[in-house]
Parts: structure tokens; sequence; C-alpha cells
């Protein structure tokens, strides 16, 4: 089953939010999203697969 996890984020903050993503979720990770809104801001989606229904 997929699990999303959101993060708000500015463009200076990005790589730590990816970086963080890739540690937490390690090989459990499916993919990261990051959308722009009108205001600068960024939405990171974090996509991964959830350990207990492997």
């Amino acid at each position: 089953m997929e699990l999303t996890v959101r993060r708000k984020a500015f463009l200076e903050e990005l790589p730590g939010v990816v970086e963080e993503a890739v540690k937490t979720y390690g090989i459990w990770l499916r993919r990261i999203e990051i959308e722009e809104d009108e205001k600068g801001c960024y939405t990171v989606l974090i996509i991964y697969e959830s350990e207990i229904h492997r």
C-alpha cells in the first residue's frame, strides 16, 4: 500500500527535504513530486510503500 507525506518548503529548503525523505524512507521510497504554487512556495509529495503491506 502506498502512503503519501506532504511537506511545504521554499526553494532553498528543497534539497534538505528530499535528502530527509531518502534517509527516512530508503528503499520504500517510490517517488517524490514537487509542485510550485502561485506564491513561490513548494509542496513536496513523498510517496512511499508501507512496510506493513509488503
